[in-house]
Formats: C-alpha cells, structure tokens, sequence
C-alpha cells in the first residue's frame, strides 16, 4: 500500500542533524496542537507549525518523542474529520521512519474498536441487502453502491456519530497499516482483538479491506518446499509474506533452491523483504511454476518433471497451481505444513518489484535440508495426514 497520496503536506524527509532538547519539542507541539485545534487555522498554518516539531524530533529522548506521539494522535477527537486523518497521517509517517508508535498503539486498536462498533449497524443492514444482489462482477459493485449511497445519506437510519464512524475508518487505516505492520507484536495484538470485526466489513469498506488484507499475513508458519525436478527441498518457516508473488521472489534467494546463489538481485531482494524502497520500476521474470501437494494424487503429475519440451503442458495441472495472485494462507495444509512444490513455469511472466506494506519485513527461514527419502515421502503421500 502507498502512502504517498496521504503525505501532501509532510516533508520527504526529516534533519538528523538538527540539535534540540525537550524544551524545543514540547514548545513545538503546544504550538503544533493549538493550530490543528483551532478550526479557523488554515492547512498553511497547520503545515507551518508542524515543522518545527519535525525539525525537533530527530534528536529527541524516546519521552519526548512519545509525548508529541500521544498529544498528536489525540487530535483524532477534532470535529474536522480531516484534521483529525492529519494527526493519524503524521503518526503513521514517523512510525515509517523508524521513530517509536509503542506509545499509541492500544489507542490505535481502540479506537478501530470503537469504529468499527459504532459502524457496525450500518454494515449489517448493507450486508443484508447486498446478500440479495443476484448480478455479478461490476453490476454487482455498482449495485452495492448505490445501496452504500443511499443508506449513508438516510439520516434516520445513520446519525452524525455513525457517518463520522464509518467514513473514519477509511481515513485513518494508512496509520492502522502503518503501525500494526511494523512488528509481530504490534500485528498480533491488533489482529486478536480487531480481526473478526473487520473481516465483516472488508469488502464495503476501502480501509477495512487493507487491515484485513494484512491481518492474513502468516508468522512463523511451518513450511515444506520441494524442487521436483531437481529433487531437492527443505523445511522451515514463513514470516511476513502478503502474497505468492513475493513467496517466490524469497524463495529465488534461497541458495539451495538456486544452485548456491541466488536468482534474484540484491536491490530487488531488498525491495522483496522489507528492507529497501517499498516498489520499483523494474520487473522480475518468476523461475517456477508453484503448485500445491495435492498434484501429486493426480496419477500424470510425474510427466511434469523437467518437462522442457512441452512446458505448456502445465496447464493440464492448473487445478493445483499456487496462483502468484493469492497468499501463503490459500495453500493447504498437510501434517501441519504448507507445501510448495516447485516445476518449471509453462510461460514466461514477469512482475513489478515491489511489496505491498512498507513497514511489514518478510523473510523465509530454512530450518532443514529434506533427505531424498524424505522428499520421496511427500510425493508419494505417505505422510499426508490433513
């Protein structure tokens, strides 16, 4: 997800080489909430006072740091819905840049709470009537927004409290990804707390469909990978990866799976994993076709290694592909362990480099080289037990 849309108004980057002290910043940001507060203040004004804090921020104490974290996303009360997205928009934005979110991050989750709570009559009405839409595809989107229109306007039925609810919770999700995608910790205690309710909305609501997206994401989740054609796999463990484009990107980095090196470079790499730049202009040509273990209870399956000559025929298999578009979380689960079983690609396709979440690191921990025994084992299903 991009930021970029969000962060008009911020600079690209902040001084580090700017001295200041606590007097500084607390100074700045009793000036900073004034202006932000005071509903006859212009965007200018706002913008203007908020650079001193910027300015000060850097070389401040974690207290200080908090401070101005705390009082800023406490702005999310303003009657100014805009103003109060502004507030969570500088948040999420000094969360990205490495400063501390620990001091508002149970205020975060609440607040989504209460959100999600004070919105969820007018959702459950728009499920009931979107569940009786017979069309398809963007008749069908077309028609629920109508209803969504029509509903969102009937002042009877939604209040200012409820439109306010509602429409904040597709303002302020960028602080949302932000912060719940910048640790384990951070992730799970939002996603124990807030899934269930935001699962339900997801497809009606813009920000809920992000948070909920990320919530699919998998840590430390057991895995199997098996080259079929070179007869080669291990075991080990998945973290942080949001879709299958970039679990084959990861795994075009494991040397055991790339003849001791990788197939991937180290700019893209880092692009991949969370470590550098959120995305890129460049494209990268996927080395696998991925399938599921249940192409082997297909008697053919075999046909398929190192089948250069016909690599199309694929295709015959397509009911097991590990389609590039879907997630680690779609592919099933055998004896506890998502497998992945890797041929050669019937085409050639290419992707941008990039990741979804900026915040969020991915990686692929191989805790275990498969014996041939052992890759016999799964082929042959001996061990499927789910």
């Amino acid at each position: 997800m991009n930021r970029s849309n969000f962060l008009h108004i911020l600079p690209s980057d902040l001084n580090n080489e700017t001295l200041s002290d606590m007097s500084e910043l607390q100074k700045a940001t009793d000036e900073f909430i004034r202006v932000i507060s005071d509903p006859l203040s212009s965007n200018e004004e706002v913008n203007a006072s908020l650079q001193p804090c910027f300015r000060a921020l850097p070389d401040s104490g974690e207290e200080d740091i908090n401070m101005f974290m705390k009082r800023t996303f406490s702005q999310v009360n303003l009657p100014n819905i805009e103003r109060a997205s502004l507030a969570t928009t500088i948040c999420g934005y000094l969360v990205e840049r490495e400063f501390p979110g620990d001091a508002i991050i149970n205020d975060l989750i609440g607040l989504y709470d209460r959100l999600l709570d004070k919105s969820h009559s007018f959702f459950k009405i728009l499920l009931s009537h979107a569940s009786k839409i017979n069309d398809t595809g963007e008749e069908r989107d077309e028609a629920v927004n109508k209803i969504y229109s029509e509903l969102i306007s009937d002042q009877e039925l939604v209040d200012n409290e409820t439109y306010n609810a509602i429409i904040s919770l597709d303002k302020f999700y960028a602080c949302a990804i932000s912060l719940f995608s910048v640790n384990k910790e951070n992730f799970c205690k939002a996603k124990e707390r807030l899934r269930q309710k935001v699962t339900l909305v997801a497809g009606y609501s813009q920000g809920c469909y992000w948070i909920d997206r990320l919530f699919t994401v998998l840590f430390d989740e057991p895995i199997v990978v098996i080259d079929i054609d070179n007869n080669i796999g291990f075991e080990g463990k998945i973290n942080g990866v949001v879709d299958n484009y970039q679990l084959q990107h990861l795994l075009m980095n494991i040397p055991l799976l790339n003849d001791g090196g990788s197939a991937i470079s180290e700019e893209d790499f880092e692009v991949v994993n969370g470590e550098g730049e959120q995305s890129s202009e460049r494209t990268m040509e996927s080395k696998w076709n991925m399938y599921n273990l249940s192409l082997c209870s297909n008697p053919d399956w075999v046909k398929l290694i190192n089948n250069r000559e016909n690599p199309s025929l694929s295709a015959n298999f397509r009911q097991y592909w590990i389609w590039s578009e879907g997630a680690p979380v779609d592919i099933p689960t055998y004896n506890g362990r998502r497998v992945i079983l890797l041929g050669l690609p019937p085409y050639s396709r290419s992707t941008r480099v990039q990741r979804t979440f900026k915040n969020l690191k991915a990686n692929i921990e191989v805790e275990k080289e498969l014996t041939k025994e052992e890759i016999d084992n799964w082929l042959c299903n001996v061990l499927i037990g789910e």
